[in-house]
């Protein structure tokens, strides 16, 4: 099965994932654990180790370059605004008292001002003088009053923007998918690598050519099983030997003088159960023997 198809099956949930992501770090990580999904799957289904290991290959590149797909949809601007502490505002009541105090600062000073003139001694004109002195010095209060008196700083707000970018996760989904449609394309290269490969080995034993007396020999081994004759079975069987014979490999039976070339193994009676087969006295394959009792 093709990897685009196998991601075709993860769709939906790919796409809400991504949605629900938010920032494009977060939709990566989810690309990545798609990847190794995906090529666990594909591999468990591969024809040959080949494939897998070109897939294991293919992939990692993939997952490697995930932080630089193309992930950004729209842009939101947040504004905000900031308090900010502008110019105190002179209070009412500092206002109030300033007039307050010039008033009777007039009241208290200008008939001194003419009593200074028109000295009076008597009486009432003592208690006159003592009242507006007192007026005097509640007029002096009132400014000192007024200037003592702060206003709270006004709040001015500042404005302050904050831009978010927002992932598209239709877009990060088509990218992906079209990098999944090239890696399924080189795996179509590899298979098919395999199979020109298969091709030219057709025929051929061990990266050569079947010669025609293997060719010969087979068929009749395969004549011998088909024939379902125990006689023709053995008499083709017993061609083995010739053929050997020609490729200078003699099967060789158990005695006292070939005994190193076999296993032993307990029986009623001594005899050869497997020959061996010797090249120019070399051993190539170690017969089997019953030694007998």
């Amino acid at each position: 099965m093709k990897i685009t198809e196998l991601l075709e099956k993860d769709k939906d949930r790919l796409l809400t994932e991504i949605s629900a992501a938010g920032t494009a770090e977060k939709a990566v990580s989810i690309l990545e654990k798609e990847t190794d999904k995906l090529l666990l799957t594909h591999n468990d289904a591969a024809g040959s180790d080949a494939e897998r290991n070109a897939a294991a290959h293919i992939m990692q590149a993939v997952r490697l370059s995930l932080p630089f797909i193309d992930s950004l949809g729209g842009t939101k601007v947040f504004e905000q605004g900031v308090n900010e502490k502008g110019k105190a505002k002179t209070p009412v009541s500092v206002i109030l008292l300033t007039i307050a105090g010039i008033v009777l600062l007039i009241y208290g000073l200008l008939p001194l001002i003419l009593l200074g003139i028109n000295s009076a001694s008597t009486t009432a004109a003592r208690n006159d003088l003592i009242a507006r002195s007192v007026a005097i010095i509640m007029g002096a209060a009132a400014l000192f009053l007024s200037g003592s008196i702060k206003g709270k700083p006004a709040l001015s707000k500042k404005k302050e923007y904050y831009v978010e970018q927002r992932v598209d996760a239709d877009r990060i989904y088509r990218n992906y998918r079209t990098i999944m449609i090239s890696v399924d394309q080189s795996l179509d290269e590899v298979r098919l690598t395999e199979k020109q490969a298969y091709r030219e080995q057709a025929g051929k034993i061990e990266g050569r050519d079947a010669s025609s007396a293997e060719i010969e020999l087979f068929s009749d081994l395969l004549a011998a099983s088909y024939s379902g004759d125990p006689e023709f079975a053995l008499e083709k069987i017993a061609g083995i030997k010739y053929y050997l014979h020609q490729q200078q490999i003699e099967a060789v039976d158990y005695d006292s003088d070939t005994a190193q070339y076999f296993d032993l193994m307990p029986g009623t009676s001594a005899g050869t159960i497997r020959p061996a087969l010797v090249a120019d006295g070399k051993l190539l394959k170690k017969g089997l023997a019953s030694k007998g009792n």
